[in-house]
């Protein structure tokens, strides 16, 4: 599985409510469903860390040595060797620091200029903020989603149109940035960029699905596997959608076709 499909199941999970949402302004969704949909979210109140404050919570919160010299390495960024803020990115996410992997690539990321380097930290910003939000931990969530933006907003300075950073917006501005029309809309955006783009059509699969638009969500998965016939990742979702709609018939042909699928190789990295 490329690099690609799993940044888009990273978004899909941190866009678990955004379904709630897009009814109030994407007309493939019954508008029964509007009301209800505009009061979930609100502006966050919790203030992240500062720097320091965070590299300090990342030192409480794991055990080791590695700890000790990854803050060490964070505390002296900018002197640091660019090899060794990747030395760095590496150890922290080996060791699951997905936000000290992310400021180190950050700090890369402002000493090169380079839009991959800015939405690199942004992938793992995103990604940490995820698991800190499951674990309750609301104001490392808070400082993992804030430079989530900061990388981003640098990254389409650079290139305005570049499909992977504006589907990562899409997240900030739904899950914690407290605009989920904000989100919804460039969203719409982006798929009349590219209507192709795997990220935005799996998005918009996910949104579906969230708001119970199972027969919308078959077809926007039918576009999905007509760009990757042989993915067996996007089969097993189709069985996924049949099945939740009781479609045991449905739902088996597709399984059959993915275990197919991956016993011939196809979908592995």
């Amino acid at each position: 599985m490329n690099t690609r499909i799993l940044l888009i199941s990273a978004i899909a999970f941190v866009l678990l409510f955004l379904g709630l949402f897009l009814p109030g302004y994407n007309s493939e969704v019954g508008p029964s469903q509007i009301s209800a949909s505009k009061k979930e979210v609100a502006p966050p109140a919790i203030a992240p860390y500062r720097p320091d404050e965070y590299f300090r919570y990342v030192l409480g919160t794991f055990q080791g040595s590695f700890a000790k010299n990854a803050v060490t390495l964070a505390m002296r960024n900018k002197v640091t060797a660019l090899d060794s803020l990747v030395l760095g990115s590496t150890w922290a996410r080996e060791n699951e620091l997905l936000g000290l992997s992310g400021f180190y690539l950050y700090w890369k990321a402002r000493r090169t200029g380079t839009l991959n380097d800015y939405y690199e930290a942004s992938v793992d910003f995103i990604r940490a903020a995820s698991l800190s939000a499951v674990k309750h931990q609301d104001q490392a969530a808070a400082t993992e989603w804030t430079y989530s933006k900061i990388c981003l907003d640098s990254a389409l300075k650079l290139n305005p149109k570049h499909l992977p950073s504006r589907n990562a917006l899409v997240a900030y501005y739904t899950e914690f940035g407290g605009d989920p029309m904000k989100g919804v809309a460039l969203l719409r955006e982006n798929e009349k960029i590219d209507s192709s783009n795997l990220e935005t059509q799996y998005l918009y699969l996910s949104l579906l699905k969230k708001a119970g638009e199972l027969d919308k969500a078959i077809l926007r998965c039918q576009k999905i596997i007509s760009l990757q016939p042989q993915n067996p990742e996007f089969l097993y979702e189709m069985s996924g959608l049949y099945g939740m709609k009781g479609d045991s018939l449905n739902a088996k042909v597709y399984l059959d076709l993915a275990i197919k699928m991956q016993r011939s190789g196809f979908g592995n990295p």
